[in-house]
């Protein structure tokens, strides 16, 4: 089959094989069953192939050609990652039965030759290490901290998750995507030593092999190892303290947030929540905190004194002071720790307080960094920051009419919030429509109360790429009773945002928001819209 872009199909999701196309173009297409999926350039300089949002099943090595193309190796390398256990892809009921442990992770760290990273009571990292957990920000935090480190000329590695649109996106140099080729070789090497070295429990007993995330964490050590890296960032996937990048030895660990998210692992309140993201704080490890809550803040500032860690704490430690720039982004002011305390005055290109409130969070870490003899320049961190693109958080996009398009990965209560205030902040007589879908484990009654405030017009949708959506119908429920507004609960994203580009008028917003799967399977279809 063949159309304009490429035919895509669901039943590709259990079948062995791939659809590929020699004019792929970076926008959505439509299958005849009216299902959405993403096209992409894998930039391999052959033939590109189309992967999906929702993969196919892992391949069977006896259906390939015994001489594999260069495609056919990337696709096996993404089917045997996507094949393993993966946490991003299970609703509530799977998630909780799934054992997290760390002793898998170190296990294969050390198989793959990567144990002086791990972590241990006389261990220091063999490159500065910052490691990154919170409810909401820490992203954003991480990729701050490496910009800062890349612009002061360290070349650095950074590991976040999850992806908008491809799996390479997780591990960076410098800001670059890993590219296929490499990644190739690296999932040849990895998938070697997991299937020659099978997983072990406490008691010796056979155990499940690792998951995905412990793949990709393995994964980003591997290519950061490989590509010399001076300086190492990681973000925590979930939670901290059994997280799979918690067998890492930091140089400095960061708490961003506490919020109410993933409570079925993590805890019912913020106290346990807490308990959980500050359990990557090590012995004699400097500890910087943009907690807020006071219970969750003492329970991380508790255990830092435990550890005997050096503690900076946002508000008591460091400010920052923000206004709105004109067009867009923010001027922030930050007044830091040290002794005399750094003053430092740059235009942060991001949209929103919460981003300063995540660009002081990143300018203390640094500043940490330095006190251990990693010092960076305060011209080095405003060019860090002031060099810093994200795709996805408060993105904006000027559509045909004066639209303006903001596409936010925002997918809890916290985040919403912040999206909610920026958008405030930046627009106020502006009709404004929202197409918004959400995972099976999220606050979508609370995000929902957030969003009515800010609009009339809700277009309730799904993602196609993840099981853990929520059903646009079963959203209806959710909307407040009080509120006047209308919506429409629209199966297809891409159909949705269509939708609402209709209830706005010349000039007006539109908002799409509540999930990283939602936002990667609309954005393509938005680009291609925009001027």
């Amino acid at each position: 089959m063949t159309c304009d872009h490429l035919v895509t199909c669901d039943h590709l999701v259990t079948s062995d094989h791939l659809v590929t196309c020699d004019h792929l173009v970076n926008g959505a297409c439509k299958s005849v069953l009216n299902h959405q999926s993403i096209c992409y350039d894998c930039d391999l300089g052959f033939s590109p192939v189309l992967f999906f949002s929702r993969l196919p099943t892992p391949l069977n090595d006896s259906t390939l050609p015994t001489q594999a193309t260069p495609v056919d190796a990337y696709a096996t390398a993404l089917s045997f990652l996507y094949g393993q256990i993966n946490y991003e892809k299970m609703t509530g009921s799977s998630a909780d039965r799934y054992r997290f442990r760390l002793q898998r992770m170190a296990e294969l760290l050390q198989q793959l030759g990567l144990g002086r990273y791990l972590h241990s009571s006389h261990a220091e990292p063999p490159v500065p290490l910052i490691h990154i957990a919170g409810t909401k920000g820490k992203g954003s935090v991480a990729a701050m901290v490496a910009a800062m480190l890349t612009a002061s000329g360290l070349r650095t590695g950074l590991y976040t998750s999850p992806h908008l649109h491809r799996l390479e996106e997780r591990f960076r140099v410098d800001a670059q995507p890993c590219p296929p080729a490499r990644l190739v070789k690296l999932v040849q090497e990895l998938r070697q030593v997991v299937e020659s070295h099978p997983s072990t429990g406490d008691s010796g007993a056979h155990e499940v092999a690792p998951s995905f995330f412990e793949l990709t964490t393995a994964l980003a050590l591997l290519h950061f190892e490989r590509s010399q890296c001076q300086a190492i960032v990681l973000e925590v996937g979930l939670g901290g303290r059994l997280d799979s990048t918690n067998v890492c030895a930091p140089s400095i660990s960061v708490v961003t947030s506490i919020g109410l998210d993933h409570q079925h692992v993590l805890g019912k309140n913020l106290v346990q929540i807490a308990a959980e993201k500050a359990g990557i704080i090590k012995h004699g490890v400097p500890v910087v905190s943009g907690v807020v809550d006071p219970a969750a803040q003492a329970v991380v500032e508790s255990t830092a004194r435990e550890h005997d860690c050096t503690y900076w704490q946002l508000g008591r430690d460091f400010q920052f002071q923000s206004t709105v720039e004109p067009n867009w982004g923010s001027r922030l002011t930050y007044m830091g720790a040290g002794d005399p305390a750094t003053k430092i005055e740059t235009v942060l290109p991001l949209e929103g307080t919460h981003q300063c409130r995540n660009a002081a969070i990143a300018l203390a870490t640094v500043e940490a960094l330095g006190q251990q003899g990693i010092p960076i320049s305060s011209s080095e961190m405003a060019q860090g920051l002031a060099s810093l693109t994200f795709p996805g958080k408060v993105e904006p996009f000027h559509l045909p009419d004066g639209v303006l398009a903001v596409v936010d990965v925002a997918h809890n209560e916290d985040s919403v919030t912040a999206l909610c205030d920026s958008l405030r902040n930046r627009f106020t007589d502006r009709s404004m429509a929202v197409v918004f879908g959400t995972s099976v484990d999220k606050s979508a009654e609370v995000m929902l109360q957030q969003l009515t405030s800010m609009s009339d017009e809700i277009l309730l949708t799904r993602f196609h790429g993840n099981p853990r959506f929520v059903e646009p119908g079963d959203l209806v429920p959710m909307l407040p009773d009080d509120w006047s507004g209308t919506a429409e609960a629209i199966i297809d994203p891409i159909a949705a945002c269509e939708k609402a580009l209709t209830k706005i008028s010349p000039g007006g917003i539109l908002v799409v928001c509540g999930s990283f799967f939602l936002a990667a399977e609309t954005r393509p279809w938005i680009i291609s819209k925009s001027k």
